[in-house]
């Protein structure tokens, strides 16, 4: 009976080893682990952030897995709530007249409309120049905005408005460089343009930049383009970012942070993959995507077909909870030793001394 209850422990050691090697390297479940999106929203709120805390939060709530999440919900309210208030309304409003920058889409658009004007840059130009004289820092950036949007409304004066895209634009700029949205390569592009155009009068040279500036506004909004402007490094990236909103839309901000931007750098790949499975990838952040690039699509939902399956084993799934336990703390190398000495010990030396007439020498 002892024999039988060591064999049995010895061979569950050597199968348990094998299917967790197998799995490990063929499927990788204990990398695949579901975003609780509650925390960071916490944080959000905590930050009075509660546009990016809304935007966060209700993207997970579409998912089966959250649905029944009722502490999620009740924060979902919440900020809802908040968001409707008048209170809350009529300070963001205020706050994109007064200051030009908002973090709530209602006071983004009465930044960039009360910015639209000859007087919105003229007197922007007075602000930094009072700097100047008083050997005060001179914010070179807004300098070159205002320049620009002097000359811009000039062109949309004498062109009766048909240069309108390039105001609307320098106006966003305004508002992107107020909200510390302006990527460090746009800084520089944006102070070598202006020293040009103050010479040339000409601001064609900026037409691409206004235009993908207004396609991406068109698609996703103020608040979403000013997101996807900051993650960008270059013209020919948010170029990247703009094809992507025609395929995700307002998702996009939403795909790229938690893909941790492989959604644009693997685009070619990623856009013969279904946006249903993008979707669900997205769930898992950077793993989710990780998985689809290195084991395809098809494998990728195989995968979180049999997660969903082995979480019904045992009470609560706490069975496959163990497994994944196993494959993320146990590494190869133990694996193999356990698979090793279990193999050795349930060896039968006895018939292999029989069989061969090994007999070791004593002294």
């Amino acid at each position: 009976m002892l024999k039988l209850f060591y064999r049995t422990i010895l061979l569950s050691i050597i199968i348990v080893s094998t299917v967790v090697l197998y799995q490990k390297h063929t499927y990788a479940y204990h990398t695949l682990v579901r975003i609780d999106p509650v925390p960071h929203t916490q944080m959000l709120i905590e930050q009075n952030q509660y546009v990016d805390a809304y935007s966060y939060l209700s993207y997970f709530m579409d998912f089966e897995y959250m649905q029944d999440n009722v502490e999620a919900q009740s924060l979902l309210q919440q900020i809802e709530e908040k968001r409707a208030s008048f209170e809350y309304r009529s300070e963001k409003f205020a706050e994109g007249i007064l200051i030009g920058t908002s973090d709530e889409p209602l006071g983004q658009a009465s930044a960039i409309g009360s910015d639209f004007f000859l007087i919105g840059d003229l007197r922007d130009l007075a602000l930094e120049g009072t700097h100047y004289y008083n050997d005060e820092e001179v914010d070179r950036v807004l300098v070159a905005l205002s320049t620009i949007g002097l000359v811009a409304s000039a062109s949309t004066l004498f062109t009766l408005g048909s240069s309108a895209v390039a105001k609307s634009g320098v106006s966003f700029l305004k508002l992107a460089h107020k909200s510390k949205a302006i990527p460090t390569w746009l800084n520089k592009h944006l102070i070598k343009q202006a020293k040009q155009i103050r010479k040339t009068k000409d601001i064609s040279t900026l037409k691409p930049l206004f235009l993908t500036l207004d396609s991406l506004q068109k698609r996703v909004g103020i608040h979403d383009t000013l997101t996807l402007l900051s993650r960008t490094s270059s013209l020919s990236e948010l170029k990247g970012v703009t094809k992507l909103t025609k395929r995700y839309g307002k998702e996009t901000p939403m795909l790229l942070t938690l893909s941790n931007k492989k959604i644009l750098t693997h685009s070619t790949k990623l856009n013969s993959v279904n946006k249903k499975t993008i979707n669900l990838a997205s769930t898992f952040g950077t793993s989710g995507f990780v998985h689809i690039l290195k084991g395809g699509e098809k494998n990728f939902i195989k995968t979180t077909k049999r997660m969903k399956g082995f979480s019904k084993v045992g009470y609560k799934g706490e069975v496959w909870k163990i497994f994944l336990l196993l494959m993320k703390y146990l590494n190869d190398t133990i694996l193999i030793a356990m698979l090793s000495i279990a193999s050795i010990l349930l060896l039968p030396f006895k018939r292999l001394i029989a069989v061969t007439g090994f007999r070791p020498k004593l002294s």
